[in-house]
């Protein structure tokens, strides 16, 4: 009986942990860089949330390779944070 009480504390105690995880990396990709707008008014750009900088940039390097857009160009945004229609990111780490 303790055995299975154990067993049930860790595994709710791993599944509670799993999902407090936030992604701290944003992805921004612009299918025309000429026409770019700034990081604040990005948000309808955003291709996905990522843990780490190098997920962030395998993807948008990847979106890049599959593109059939004219000029596409990709930013990543650490800790951003939507506030009405701005984008406020602490960073900005372009792909070049």
């Amino acid at each position: 009986m303790k055995l299975r009480l154990v067993c049930l504390i860790t595994f709710i105690t791993l599944g509670l942990t799993a999902c407090t995880d936030s992604p701290e990396w944003t992805l921004l990709y612009y299918p025309d860089a000429a026409t770019k707008p700034s990081a604040e008014q990005s948000g309808d750009f955003i291709s996905g949330y990522y843990a780490s900088i190098e997920q962030c940039h395998a993807k948008g390097k990847g979106l890049l390779r599959l593109s059939d857009d004219s000029n596409p160009d990709y930013l990543c945004g650490h800790l951003c944070v939507a506030e009405g229609k701005s984008l406020i990111c602490q960073n900005l780490v372009s792909s070049k």
